[in-house]
């Protein structure tokens, strides 16, 4: 009776952690799509380097753009939905605005001039 009971809230639990894919991204996703609610500031820069997810929103997908910030040598990253039309049109250098708030939040707000 006890196995009647155990077993399937042990399947229960891993359904849920097979299915529930990438959380980081999927947090990392969701602030992007807050981000004009959050407190920041915003700053130029340009892209040094991207990489595309697997999250996406719609048909769009999210990618992290790499970026210098203030002349720092570190290397930053923020996500920023594309359009698969538009994927074509990243490339090194490329004007971006970042919007850097607390606790280390990062979120693209645009691309290009």
């Amino acid at each position: 009776m006890l196995f009647g009971i155990a077993a399937p809230i042990v399947c229960i639990i891993l359904i849920f952690f097979t299915f529930r894919g990438n959380s980081t991204s999927i947090r990392a996703a969701t602030m992007y799509l807050k981000r004009d609610k959050w407190p920041g500031e915003l700053h130029k820069s340009r892209v040094e380097a991207w990489q595309q997810t697997n999250t996406m929103y719609g048909n769009d997908y999210f990618f992290d753009i790499y970026f210098h910030l203030g002349g720092v040598p570190e290397l930053y990253s923020a996500k920023a939905l594309i359009m698969p039309s538009q994927m074509h049109l990243l490339q090194k250098g490329l004007p971006i605005i970042v919007k850097k708030g607390k606790n280390n939040r990062m979120a693209v707000m645009q691309i290009g001039e």
